[in-house]
């Protein structure tokens, strides 16, 4: 996690002191390095005890327990990412969440690991958002992952 942590601040040009939010977040994995290197981190996601890991390992951060879909765009965020889109399979959904994160970030989102075959439906998603300064790039060597993947970094 801390390779692709430090690619994700690379390829966004962020530094210590910027506010990084993850879209099921789990027990807090990719955030911790950020965090450990002077980042302001929080998170949502559905598994309370996997937040209470967050949030113990990261005291303060900003962790709440939610779906996705209940993502409040309301409180903003300079980076919002998701490294999930692999497991959601409802593109209605998913499309819902995108919008949000979009609608959360003031900087940029992330979106890592998405399956190839959604290339087209998430550039067609970024579109529709009004996304730009897209970067997809291959993601498979970062990730490990045996299926092809790539990450997207759109700006706001």
């Amino acid at each position: 996690m801390i390779e692709l942590a430090e690619h994700l601040a690379e390829i966004l040009d962020v530094g210590p002191g910027t506010r990084v939010f993850e879209v099921d977040c789990g027990r807090g994995e990719f955030l911790l390095p950020l965090h450990q290197n002077g980042y302001i981190v929080g998170g949502i996601d559905g598994d309370r005890d996997a937040i209470e890991a967050a949030s113990a390992s990261m005291p303060d951060g900003l962790f709440q327990i939610g779906a996705a879909a209940s993502l409040d765009p309301g409180v903003p965020w300079h980076v919002v990412v998701c490294r999930s889109f692999a497991r959601t399979t409802d593109l209605d959904y998913m499309r819902g969440v995108l919008a949000r994160m979009f609608a959360k970030a003031t900087h940029a989102i992330a979106l890592v690991g998405v399956p190839d075959e959604r290339r087209q439906w998430m550039l067609h998603a970024l579109a529709e958002i009004g996304a730009n300064a897209i970067q997809i790039e291959d993601a498979t060597h970062l990730e490990n992952a045996d299926a092809a993947t790539f990450n997207v970094f759109a700006r706001v």
